[in-house]
């Protein structure tokens, strides 16, 4: 039991930490929960984290395999460059979105699918995100390869509710703060969370070209 308990705790943990900072994937799902509320960001978080546990997983696997694919010239080529147009164009849409031309709440919008699938291939496609896990998984002396049973499995499912728990405590916070914000308001918060994305994606894109090189 101690033992099943360290290491539920630290999955937790790493989870929670791994998912806090706010990259590309962070920042859509701010936008998600702005514009359509907290279920909407919510399943975006989810998306995010289905790609988290599928790292997680392979590396605990195989990790030279992981490095292998991070490494390879040509699939990260590849990889930089589909996620950078994926995020410019999401940060175009959100740029275009204008609350004041449509009301919308929470509610009314029924594209669950689209919010999980925008979130899972924006995350998909930066698979350097095992980098932080790994680095997490060794500051913490938590070996998921090495545990058995009812231990090993507890180990991917707690790192996998940490990772939830954050996008659970984010869309949160970001659902409050959209309630002190009118509909201008939110609209101007669109035109910058987009501007930040396309920036973003540019940047990746011009990083990626100069190291395709």
């Amino acid at each position: 039991m101690p033992l099943l308990l360290s290491v539920i705790l630290k999955g937790l943990l790493i989870g929670f930490l791994a998912a806090a900072p706010t990259g590309p994937s962070g920042i859509l799902v701010i936008e998600s929960t702005l514009n359509r509320g907290r279920r909407h960001g919510l399943l975006t978080g989810l998306g995010v984290s289905t790609s988290d546990a599928i790292y997680i997983v392979c590396s605990s696997i195989g990790i030279s395999f992981i490095m292998d694919f991070v490494s390879n010239p040509e699939t990260s080529f590849l990889c930089s460059i589909v996620g950078s147009v994926l995020l410019f164009v999401f940060g175009l849409f959100t740029i275009r979105n204008n609350p004041l031309a449509k009301r919308r709440s929470p509610g009314q919008d029924s594209h669950s699918a689209r919010a999980y699938l925008s979130g899972f291939m924006v995350a998909v496609v930066n698979p350097t995100v095992v980098f932080i896990y790994i680095s997490l998984f060794a500051y913490f002396c938590l070996a998921l390869s090495e545990l058995t049973g009812l231990v090993k499995v507890a180990g991917y499912l707690s790192t996998f509710a940490g990772d939830v728990l954050w996008w659970l405590f984010i869309t949160r916070f970001i659902n409050r703060l959209r309630n002190r914000f009118d509909l201008k308001g939110i609209w101007v918060i669109n035109r910058i969370l987009g501007s930040i994305l396309m920036a973003a994606a540019l940047i990746w894109l011009v990083v990626s070209l100069v190291k395709g090189r």
